[in-house]
C-alpha cells in the first residue's frame, strides 16, 4: 500500500505553462483524503516553490534544490546537505576555466561570479529552457530583465571572500544554448569527487553535494516517518529525478520524460500537459483499495 507520494515539479507536476492543472490539484487533495502524504521533490529553491504552493492552497513538505534542503509544511529547514567551501572552490575553478556563466544557490540568496551582461545572458538561456514555445534568444533576452532570478542576483566581486563567509552553498546551476555544451560541461566536471551532476532540462547542469540527491534525502525522510520503500511512489521526468527512480520501486515516469527515466520506471503515465500526476495518483488510490 502506498502511503507517500513524492513528485517532481517542472515537467511533472507543472504543465508547460508552469501551472498545476485542475485535475492534478484535485487528485493531490484526494490523495490526502485517502491518508496519503504528498511531498514535492524539486531542483527549485523553496522561494520559487512557495508562490505556487500558496496559489494552489497546497501545504506539504518539500525537498528542494535537488536534496540540499528538506523543509516541513511551514517552510522550516529540517535537514540540509550543502557543498563544502573546498569542494565549491574546485567546482568554481573548473566552471570558470571553461568560461561558463554560473548561478549559485545559497542559504542567503542567489549569487553569480559574472558581469551583469553575462548574468542576463544566463537568465535568457534559463527562460529558453523553461519555455514550451521554443522562443528565440533575442525574445528571451528581453524577458530576462524582469526574471526574478536575474533581479535577485548578488554579484561576487571577491571569490575568496565569498568562500570564506558564513554563506552555505547548496547548488551550482548553468544553462547552455546547445546539448553539446551541456555534455562538454558534464565531462569537464567528471574528475571532481563528492559531487552529483544532474539537470532539470536537456540544456542545463545542476551540481550538488553527492549526498544531496532527491532519492537519498527521501530515503532519510521516510525512515524517520517509519515507512518502507515499497510504501512510497515517486514521479518525475528528468536527470535530477534519477536518484529517486534508483532508490524506489514504485516509480512513475511522465509521458514526456527523458529516455533514461522511462527505461528504469515501473510505470509510464500521461504527459505533464495531460495531468500525468493525477492519472498516477488515481491508479495508486485504486490499487490501495484492492
Amino acid at each position: 500500500m502506498i502511503k507517500l507520494i513524492a513528485s517532481d515539479m517542472d515537467g511533472t507536476l507543472l504543465d508547460s505553462n508552469h501551472g498545476i492543472t485542475k485535475e492534478n490539484l484535485l487528485l493531490i487533495n484526494k490523495a490526502k483524503e485517502n491518508s496519503i502524504i504528498f511531498i514535492i521533490a524539486t531542483g527549485r529553491r523553496y522561494e520559487d516553490v512557495l508562490p505556487i504552493l500558496k496559489e494552489n492552497n497546497i501545504k506539504c513538505q518539500c525537498i528542494v534544490m535537488n536534496g540540499a534542503e528538506y523543509r516541513d509544511e511551514e517552510g522550516k529547514i529540517l535537514d540540509s546537505i550543502y557543498l563544502s567551501k573546498e569542494k565549491s572552490r574546485e567546482i568554481l575553478e573548473v566552471l570558470k576555466e571553461h568560461g561558463f556563466n554560473i548561478e549559485i544557490y545559497t542559504d542567503k540568496g542567489l549569487y553569480c561570479t559574472t558581469s551583469k551582461e553575462e548574468a542576463l545572458n544566463q537568465a535568457a538561456l534559463r527562460i529558453m529552457s523553461y519555455s514550451s514555445n521554443n522562443i528565440s534568444f533575442e525574445k528571451a533576452l528581453k524577458e530576462a530583465h524582469n526574471h526574478p532570478h536575474f533581479k535577485e542576483l548578488n554579484y561576487i566581486t571577491n571569490v575568496e571572500e565569498f568562500l570564506e563567509s558564513n554563506i552555505e552553498i547548496a547548488k551550482f546551476v548553468v544553462f547552455f544554448d546547445t546539448i553539446e555544451k551541456t555534455k562538454y560541461a558534464k565531462n569537464a566536471l567528471k574528475d571532481i569527487e563528492g559531487i552529483a551532476v544532474s539537470g532539470s532540462f536537456e540544456r542545463n547542469i545542476e551540481i550538488n553535494n553527492i549526498k544531496a540527491q532527491k532519492g537519498i534525502i527521501l530515503t532519510k525522510v521516510i525512515k524517520k516517518m517509519g515507512l518502507n520503500k515499497d510504501e512510497v511512489a515517486v514521479m518525475g521526468d528528468s536527470y535530477n529525478d534519477y536518484s529517486m527512480f534508483k532508490e524506489f520501486t514504485e516509480t512513475y515516469a511522465m509521458g514526456n520524460a527523458i529516455k533514461e527515466i522511462k527505461e528504469i520506471a515501473k510505470y509510464i503515465t500521461e504527459t505533464n500537459d495531460n495531468s500525468g500526476v493525477a492519472k498516477a495518483i488515481e491508479k495508486i488510490i485504486s490499487s490501495n483499495k484492492r
